[in-house]
């Protein structure tokens, strides 16, 4: 984010908005990372502060974080975190208890992928004596923004994390960040984020995850075609780079989603865009009265490995034929993405270490990036031999179940209360079913 770019969420920030009455959905910001705590920015975010740390200034006393060079100097960072289509037409269109509890394992799962950043990907660098050292951060600085609408209107869950651009180093000073550090943990910020929405919408619901259309989990039980209803902006984009004759390749379709870009419409309110989605889905498919029966589907079985030892052997085959050696943190983001029900937390973290654990360990790391780094090829056979983790095996850990075997019985409530932005919630079987 560089200059006037704060204007997208600072518009969001006007007094007397009310959940579910907000223009286009939006929800005012809040204050989140152990940076903020640190400034005394906690709760709602109002516009004077947010704007003054974008700066690079204490929102206090006016100090200067970090020092400003050039005309257009970077403000922060959107760190953002979509939802699965599937996971939006949930929140948006279920009914309304297995709606807030999607939306309470969504903001769950941004809590832990912003916690991943604060561990990894939040540094600083200072120069000493003509050498360059990097130092870690006491976290971030950062405000969340819930949106629940795309640019087409279509429901769209996604949190934008505007992280600026200071931060105070484990020495006590504050600077601007290393934003190479945090670039290079992009994907498996991603990646964790993802696991963690898949592991607490599976504990709150027992839902159950297959694999979409474009290789990315999507909840079992909501209809592909309702998906595709609500992806014009997907449409969209592909039919613009068709018409420029463009191979559908990454840089492309970047292309064509700030070419083919509309205007953010605030003139409707989610109430009336929810009447609206249901209109279009019954006139197209007449399913959207079935979406409760998602829940409970999922049938995790005691003692099974969250991590699939098939899907993670694909993901490394991936980095095998992309890359000439892996860190850790490509380790983190190919664990996450091969848990079927999703891990928790710092759970991907874990197991990624205990699949690098005993493996030998390559001389040069790769420039700018910390931990260790390894061969793609060892670490690929050594899955496949199951010699990872000191010999034991990646899959030989057994780990708790999210949800009984035997799946949800008359009477009984599949609860995980939790204090976040759409406050507690839980999901009542029965009382969905009726």
């Amino acid at each position: 984010m560089r200059g006037s770019g704060v204007d997208y969420y600072l518009a969001d920030l006007v007094p007397g908005r009310a959940e579910e009455t907000l223009v286009a959905g939006e929800s005012p910001g809040r204050w989140t990372g152990r940076g903020s705590q640190a400034l005394g920015l906690v709760g709602p975010v109002e516009e004077p502060p947010f704007t003054e740390v974008l700066a690079g200034r204490d929102p206090v006393d006016g100090r200067g974080l970090r020092q400003v060079r050039g005309v257009r100097p970077v403000s922060g960072f959107d760190l953002t975190f979509c939802a699965p289509k599937s996971v939006s037409v949930l929140h948006l269109l279920a009914p309304s208890e297995l709606g807030a509890a999607t939306g309470a394992a969504h903001q769950s799962a941004v809590d832990d992928a912003l916690a991943y950043v604060e561990r990894h990907g939040l540094g600083v660098r200072r120069i000493r004596s003509g050498a360059v050292h990097h130092l870690t951060t006491t976290g971030a600085v950062a405000a969340g923004f819930v949106h629940r609408t795309s640019r087409a209107r279509d429901p769209h869950l996604h949190t934008h994390v505007v992280a600026a651009n200071v931060a105070q180093g484990i020495d006590g000073s504050w600077s601007s960040l290393d934003s190479r550090r945090l670039f290079l943990h992009r994907r498996a910020a991603g990646a964790v984020y993802l696991a963690s929405l898949r592991h607490h919408l599976t504990k709150a619901a027992g839902v159950a995850w297959h694999r979409g259309p474009s290789d990315g989990w999507e909840v079992d039980g909501v209809d592909p075609v309702l998906c595709r209803v609500f992806s014009q902006r997907t449409a969209s984009i592909d039919e613009h780079a068709r018409r420029a004759g463009s191979a559908m390749t990454p840089g492309a379709r970047r292309v064509a989603f700030h070419v083919d870009r509309p205007d953010k419409e605030r003139g409707r309110t989610v109430d009336g865009l929810r009447a609206e989605w249901r209109r279009r889905a019954d006139g197209q498919t007449g399913i959207v009265g079935d979406l409760v029966r998602v829940v409970g589907r999922s049938r995790a079985q005691p003692g099974r490995h969250p991590v699939d030892p098939a899907a993670l052997e694909s993901g490394i085959e991936r980095l095998v034929a992309t890359r000439t050696r892996v860190s850790a943190r490509d380790l983190v983001a190919s664990v996450a993405d091969a848990a079927p029900d999703g891990v928790g937390g710092a759970e991907a973290e874990r197991w990624a270490a205990a699949l690098g654990a005993g493996l030998p360990v390559l001389d040069r790391p790769v420039p700018g990036t910390t931990g260790a780094v390894w061969e793609p090829s060892v670490v690929l056979q050594a899955v496949r031999d199951g010699r990872a983790d000191g010999g034991r095996g990646v899959d030989a850990r057994p780990s708790a179940p999210s949800v009984s075997d035997a799946g949800p019985r008359r009477g009984s409530l599949l609860r995980q209360d939790r204090s976040t932005a759409f406050g507690q919630r839980s999901v009542d079987l029965d009382g969905l079913r009726r």
